[in-house]
């Protein structure tokens, strides 16, 4: 995560305050250069009596908008109290909604905003702290994000609430709204142009080509590239996983068919229906669920982001992989020169005897975090996830758009 930061390197001149409620600097040759918003979203600083500082829209198509101040009660109403219905404000001089002081209209709801690098205003253990494309974003730095409801990404169901179902779509066959993560799972906006796109489908992406988080199905994210070689996203599923190498039974490979999940337009979480099985899902006949803790962990110190090593999902969720689609380097020329192995048949259950770094099924992401022996000293990273995974410095972001 990328902390709040101003935009600028060098300050020529003196700092004034612009109409639209940022900071601008002066420089020798006359041009105004926005260099960081003038109020706070977090700290609801920097604004007048009876102001707030939030997202200001300025158009809509593309999205383009500020950070800056607005009245607290919109266009002169009483303001809106956190989690009540509200109208996206539309583009424009009037780009400001109506919901109260440190919170915002998004997605018709007024929500709680929140600090995405983990400091206050933080969410409640039953929220995640989202953040959005195109939304409180300054010189390119996301600078607030908003509490969505947290969810289970295999069954798609709320935390909390009396309608869980596919994070309370009114429709839960035809879903608006999915449960989307990594490290943390939350529901935001999907649509009909997105149910189609599962097992290693393209993603939505935004203009310069990266994927939004829910431009996949609901319980698929945009993650592994088509093939090795290849730098197309693709989506794949997520799982319930368990242990998977030489001496365990050889359907583990497919992930728990005894756990609940839910198919994007399916009318409800069934068992099996989170595994990488072709049946559940469409799943291509390699596809095998590795643990998703794999492709998180930090490559040089091997530590998990905290709130998914903390969370339920480190010995229980994983990914489908299409393992017939990749190779890796085995002999460190920077040429991929063998398929990945499969680990039901190919690799051992980690030990003392499996010293390397790709001799044992927890190097592939096969067995339990608990049981990899990475917890007390992290071993060389395996190369091979390097060109496989869309890379972890690509900060993938929401879209608050349904794809309809």
């Amino acid at each position: 995560m990328r902390k709040l930061v101003s935009s600028f390197v060098l300050l020529v001149g003196i700092a004034a305050c612009g109409d639209d409620g940022h900071a601008i600097l002066i420089d020798g040759s006359g041009s105004d250069v926005i260099v960081t918003p003038a109020c706070n979203p977090l700290t609801q600083s920097g604004c007048a009596s009876g102001e707030k500082c939030t997202w200001i829209n300025d158009q809509d198509n593309p999205p383009i908008g500020h950070v800056g101040c607005a009245p607290e009660g919109g266009n002169g109403g009483t303001p809106l109290a956190l989690g009540a219905a509200c109208t996206d404000p539309p583009g424009g001089p009037m780009g400001y909604d109506d919901c109260m002081k440190g919170t915002v209209c998004l997605s018709g709801e007024c929500k709680q905003i929140c600090d995405p690098n983990g400091g206050q205003p933080a969410c409640d253990e039953n929220h995640a702290c989202s953040q959005y494309s195109d939304f409180f974003e300054t010189g390119g730095t996301t600078v607030a994000g908003v509490c969505d409801p947290g969810c289970d990404p295999l069954t798609q169901e709320l935390k909390i609430g009396t309608n869980k179902a596919a994070c309370g779509s009114p429709m839960p066959a035809m879903p608006n709204k999915g449960c989307y993560g990594f490290d943390s799972y939350s529901c935001a906006p999907t649509g009909s142009t997105s149910w189609p796109l599962t097992d290693r489908q393209m993603p939505h992406t935004n203009a310069a080509g990266n994927p939004y988080l829910n431009g996949c199905a609901p319980g698929f994210i945009p993650l592994f590239y088509e093939m090795t070689g290849s730098t197309k996203t693709l989506c794949t599923g997520l799982c319930a996983a368990l242990e998977i190498d030489n001496t365990k039974p050889a359907a583990n490979a497919k992930g728990d068919a005894t756990a609940l999940g839910k198919a994007p337009t399916g009318a409800a979480p069934v068992a099996g229906g989170a595994t990488c099985e072709a049946t559940a899902r469409g799943f291509e006949q390699s596809s095998q669920c590795h643990f998703i803790w794999w492709y998180l962990e930090d490559d040089s110190t091997g530590e998990l982001p905290v709130a998914f090593d903390q969370g339920p999902y480190r010995d229980h969720l994983g990914v489908c992989m299409a393992i017939a689609h990749y190779q890796y380097d085995s002999d460190g020329d920077m040429t991929p020169d063998k398929p990945y192995p499969n680990c039901a048949t190919d690799l051992p259950p980690r030990s003392a005897a499996t010293t390397g770094d790709t001799d044992d099924a927890a190097d592939w992401g096969c067995q339990l975090r608990s049981n990899s022996q990475f917890t007390s000293g992290h071993k060389t990273h395996n190369p091979a996830r390097d060109n496989i995974r869309l890379p972890k410095q690509i900060e993938m972001k929401l879209t608050r758009h349904a794809f309809n």
